[in-house]
């Protein structure tokens, strides 16, 4: 990474919450070998993603990380949005066949694509091994390396499935405290993938509070939400600020939006 700043380091300040893909569903095809700048494009058949493109899904590729056994040849996984988080095997047409399937314990889903960014090479691989070092084995076979979630600015990043809840700047202690208790801290989260951006802003501010939303609606670059937070409505107004971000390591600044919580009472 030698020659320009890390584009995690530069965005350091950037808020976390309302910055993950929206996706209702997940569809992750493991792959062991590897990936390239972009496996989704280049691996991935025009039949499945128009597979995944019916069923609302984004497309992952995903492999075990050094000391876990591979998963079988064609394996999938698939998290629909609904809680269930499905393990299966692609059909002879390369297809996912959801009728044989069977549920699959919660994952962590850690980016490493290098070829795409190299925050992710290094901080996301970075995490995986002080995980090894840290984790029994059992907690550390419920990590997956993934491909590029969105997001390498914010590196490491991760998500978790089946709750489709995109994280970032992951410490060790984060990973350990979700995979041992299903627990995780507020500053940690980029947002659900079911949500809106700035549904996403407020979701991470109730966190871990049960919430409903009920209404937004957008004014200029305000977003005014309504939710049920632990039954009781309460109402938010969330700031999106165009701003001019490096997203990639040696790139040049682009147009980005960061959704900000104005008021939340």
């Amino acid at each position: 990474m030698a020659g320009y700043t890390p584009c995690s380091i530069l965005n350091a300040q950037a808020p976390l919450a309302g910055s993950a893909p929206t996706s209702q569903s997940w569809l992750i095809v493991m792959h062991q070998g590897a990936w390239g700048e972009r496996p989704v494009d280049s691996l991935i058949s025009q039949d499945l993603k128009s597979w995944a493109n019916g069923e609302g899904a984004q497309i992952l590729m995903a492999r075990t990380p050094k000391g876990i056994d591979p998963y079988p040849e064609s394996s999938f996984l698939f998290s629909n949005g609904h809680g269930d988080f499905l393990r299966g095997k692609l059909n002879s047409q390369g297809l996912p066949d959801l009728t044989h399937t069977q549920h699959s314990k919660p994952l962590l889903l850690i980016c490493t694509n290098g070829k795409r960014d190299q925050c992710c090479a290094t901080f996301g691989r970075n995490l995986i091994g002080q995980c090894k070092e840290e984790l029994s084995h059992d907690l550390y076979e419920r990590i997956l390396e993934c491909s590029h979630l969105g997001g390498h600015r914010f590196a490491p990043t991760a998500i978790w499935l089946p709750e489709n809840l995109v994280l970032g700047r992951l410490e060790p202690h984060a990973v350990t405290r979700l995979l041992e208790h299903g627990a995780m801290d507020s500053q940690f989260i980029r947002g659900d993938t079911k949500l809106s951006p700035a549904e996403q802003v407020v979701h991470a501010f109730a966190w871990p509070k049960e919430i409903t939303f009920l209404s937004c609606e957008q004014r200029d670059l305000d977003f005014h939400i309504t939710a049920a937070v632990n039954g009781a409505n309460k109402s938010f107004v969330v700031t999106a600020t165009p701003m001019a971000t490096v997203a990639s390591c040696g790139g040049d600044p682009k147009s980005d939006t960061w959704y900000q919580m104005r008021t939340g009472n």
